[in-house]
């Protein structure tokens, strides 16, 4: 077999051997070296982007620090032999060849003759093969036409090894594509879905970053926005112009491009279309191509091939997820609705319940703050005060973080959990004062959003109040603001949507016509309690004016005789001897007689037929001039006196009938306490009420209590459960402390004790009339009349 045959055959065994397609490559140009008999055989690729061709393989394999050759298209023997597709021969000696051929140098100093061969097919031109030699050589026709199928062989071995690489590459790309389609078609959750659409289309482009961004075409609003990766901030997602504007074609449009961060790196960017059925647009973009240990990358056609691709996938997963995403809002807005009127019947329900404006009060906050209700973390009710012009806080209450979970029905009749304080609250109803002044004046509600100025800078605001956002609705009956509804989110951060308001509103509307009611019922309920008051004390009146002039009548015909039978006893008691038997008749009947005295000056206190002469005195000073009159009973009866008589205003009155007042009171506990002894504690302080300052004073005493069937009568006249008195001692004390204006009041408690609070308006606020002659009867202002039992 010729030497030539042995060539042909071993190459036709490399063609089709099953080595990689690189050490294929490399032993046929190895073969051929040594079949020429050249010192080096030398390949260059062609690089169809950059028009050059660049050394891949050598002969003599790969040399350390072997130098990058390149040769661009048409310069050396390289250049043209891939340019003209034609074999190409020159030798060192000939005219410009050592100045085209200069990069050779740097590999084979001493080349003599230079040989290329275009390695080429019918349609492609894959690279040129160069023999060198270091000697004057020519090539017969025989190894020309070797050479020239060993190009062919080696153009058929890249077209071979391409053509593995396309279809590797495009088995490659169908099963990523199914990953895609796999990974798309997985959820309709549309935040799961963009999440998985970015980080699947940068891991498919080998690229560093990738976003998805969708617009609203009819308001050009952002609906969604995505990305993954690196992605330069001011290329979030590039606009994209329409139709084959950005390609300049008429190609599907896509936007390729670089730019330059602030630090000068280069970015690539490629983006393409997304078409949706309805009125959206939307774009998805990949920046940076990473390739192994190489820097960022321009896109290729065939990634922008593989983007529209996935772009027809990732547009039939977006509208069926954003499909889903409408449905799903649509039925949690239902259901926020029917939960919300659920919410505003069982509030109707329990206002339904009940008349009293606290009551009423604790069930709409209740229902504004409860977790089961609609759920703010605050509410505050502002009343208006007409008088005024102002909004006065009403009740406010906060939700407790610990608050438990209960049926709204039962929480509803709850107390309270953590009510705030409303006394701070004090606005000024008048224009640019604030939104709560804002929604009384215009009666309709406002929504301060943090991102919007606070109106009313000058409004005097409670100083706990800080909160950015809330809202403020009007509680209005017949055209007419009786106070706003203020709640808010501060404690959580939760921001008020506008869904919540219109609910909020609708409540305001119920809540404030059932205040009206309950404000209406209190008053007509007020004025018949008053209406009754006065009926009663009209009959006790009539009864005791009565009871008085019988008193008074009979009291008049007893005296005279009386005197009379009193001094002739006290006659007949200096006449008769002390050993005398009718001494002690005589005795009896003065006894008797002071007792009846003593009975008739009661009466008489009782009538009020006793002058009152009044002064401003001091009620401390006036129990310490009482309290030895019975000071040596109290200790008979081993009573301890315990006192607290602080300094207070002096009182307008009748020192001898006050005297009189602490002395029936002082009496009634001793009798209590003359058993088994006690404790009888005095206390004087001043007491603030609607009409003005009083000083009050507490007589306690530990006897007991007083049965609960016998209280009610115990400031009616002759009424006593002793064996012995009149029973006109509290009655007389309830008399007179009602003529000077002041009140009145027991409190029992059984097994301990009883208290006494007597109340009497202080100097400074009772009319004093001057008569001219020492002190005058005193009249009252703004002081009511009559004792409270």
């Amino acid at each position: 077999m010729s030497e030539r045959t042995a060539f042909m055959s071993q190459m036709v065994e490399l063609l089709t051997s099953t080595v990689s397609f690189g050490e294929r490559l490399s032993n046929m140009v190895h073969l051929l070296a040594r079949f020429m008999k050249v010192d080096e055989a030398l390949y260059f690729g062609l690089d169809k982007t950059k028009e050059t061709l660049n050394l891949q393989i050598s002969s003599r394999g790969a040399l350390p620090g072997q130098p990058r050759l390149e040769f661009p298209l048409g310069q050396g023997v390289v250049g043209a032999a891939a340019k003209t597709r034609k074999p190409q021969m020159v030798h060192r000696d000939q005219e410009g060849v050592l100045l085209d051929n200069a990069p050779l140098e740097k590999i084979q100093p001493d080349f003599h003759t230079l040989a290329a061969f275009p390695v080429a097919d019918d349609n492609f031109l894959y690279g040129v093969l160069l023999l060198i030699d270091t000697h004057l050589r020519t090539f017969t026709p025989s190894e020309r036409q070797a050479v020239h199928l060993a190009s062919l062989m080696l153009a058929a071995t890249l077209r071979q090894g391409l053509l593995q690489e396309e279809a590797k590459k495009r088995i490659a790309e169908l099963s990523v594509l199914f990953e895609v389609g796999k990974a798309l078609s997985s959820t309709v959750e549309l935040d799961d879905l963009l999440e998985r659409v970015v980080s699947t289309t940068a891991k498919v482009i080998n690229a560093r970053g990738a976003a998805l961004q969708i617009i609203d075409a009819e308001t050009g609003e952002t609906r969604v926005t995505s990305y993954y990766g690196q992605v330069p901030v001011a290329k979030l997602c590039p606009p994209l112009p329409s139709g084959g504007e950005a390609s300049g074609s008429a190609e599907m449009p896509f936007l390729q491009g670089e730019t330059s961060d602030a630090q000068g790196r280069i970015h690539y960017h490629l983006a393409v279309p997304l078409t949706f059925k309805r009125q959206l647009h939307g774009t998805l973009c990949v920046f940076d191509k990473i390739i192994p240990g190489g820097g960022p990358q321009p896109f290729d056609p065939e990634n922008r091939q593989l983007m529209f691709t996935m772009a027809g996938l990732i547009v039939n997963a977006l509208e069926n997820a954003l499909t889903y995403q409408q449905v799903e809002t649509l039925a949690e807005r239902n259901e926020r609705m029917v939960r919300n009127l659920t919410v505003l019947q069982e509030v109707s329900q329990a206002m339904l319940t009940t008349v009293q404006e606290e009551r009423l009060l604790d069930i709409i906050i209740q229902g504004l703050i409860q977790p089961s209700g609609l759920g703010f973390d605050r509410v505050q009710i502002l009343e208006v005060d007409e008088a005024s012009q102002t909004l006065r806080g009403r009740k406010g209450a906060q939700r407790p973080p610990d608050a438990p979970a209960l049926p709204l029905s039962e929480v509803l009749f709850q107390p309270l959990a953590k009510e705030l304080p409303t006394s701070e609250w004090q606005i000024p109803i008048s224009p640019g004062l604030g939104a709560m002044a804002q929604a009384v004046l215009r009666m309709r509600p406002v929504h301060q959003h943090p991102s919007l100025p606070q109106s009313g800078a000058g409004a005097p605001w409670p100083s706990t109040f800080d909160a950015q956002e809330y809202f403020v609705v009007p509680l209005v009956v017949k055209d007419r603001a009786t106070g706003v509804i203020v709640v808010d989110n501060q404690a959580s951060g939760r921001p008020l949507e506008p869904e919540p308001l219109h609910v909020l509103q609708m409540l305001a509307t119920q809540a404030a016509l059932m205040l009206e009611n309950a404000h209406l019922y209190s008053t007509i309920e007020a004025n018949n309690r008053e209406l009754m008051l006065i009926r009663e004390r009209m009959l006790e009146s009539d009864r005791l004016a009565a009871l008085s002039s019988l008193a008074s009548g009979m009291a008049h015909e007893i005296r005279n005789p009386l005197v009379s039978i009193g001094g002739f006893a006290r006659r007949i008691a200096k006449l008769v001897e002390k050993d005398s038997p009718l001494r002690g008749y005589v005795e009896v009947i003065q006894e008797e007689v002071s007792r009846l005295e003593k009975l008739l000056r009661e009466i008489l206190d009782f009538t009020g037929e006793n002058l009152s002469y009044f002064g401003d005195h001091d009620l401390s000073q006036l129990i310490e001039d009482t309290l030895p009159l019975l000071q040596r009973d109290l200790d008979a009866c081993h009573i301890k006196v315990v006192k607290d008589l602080q300094p207070i205003p002096r009182i307008h009155c009748d020192d001898r009938q006050i005297k009189q007042v602490f002395y029936n009171l002082f009496q009634n506990a001793r009798q209590a306490m003359h058993e088994t002894g006690g404790t009888l504690t005095i206390r004087t302080y001043t007491q603030e009420r609607e009409d003005g300052l009083y000083a009050a004073a507490a007589v306690s005493d530990t006897g007991g209590g007083i049965p609960l069937d016998v209280l009610h009568n115990i400031f009616n006249p002759f009424f006593s459960t002793k064996d012995y008195g009149t029973g006109l001692g509290l009655s007389i004390a309830q008399r007179i402390v009602a003529r000077h204006y002041g009140h009145i009041e027991v409190k029992n408690e059984l097994g301990r004790g009883v208290t006494f609070i007597v109340t009497l308006p202080i100097a400074k606020y009772c009319l004093v009339k001057d008569a001219g002659q020492g002190a005058a009867l005193a009249g009252a202002l703004n002081a009511p009349s009559g004792g409270r039992r």
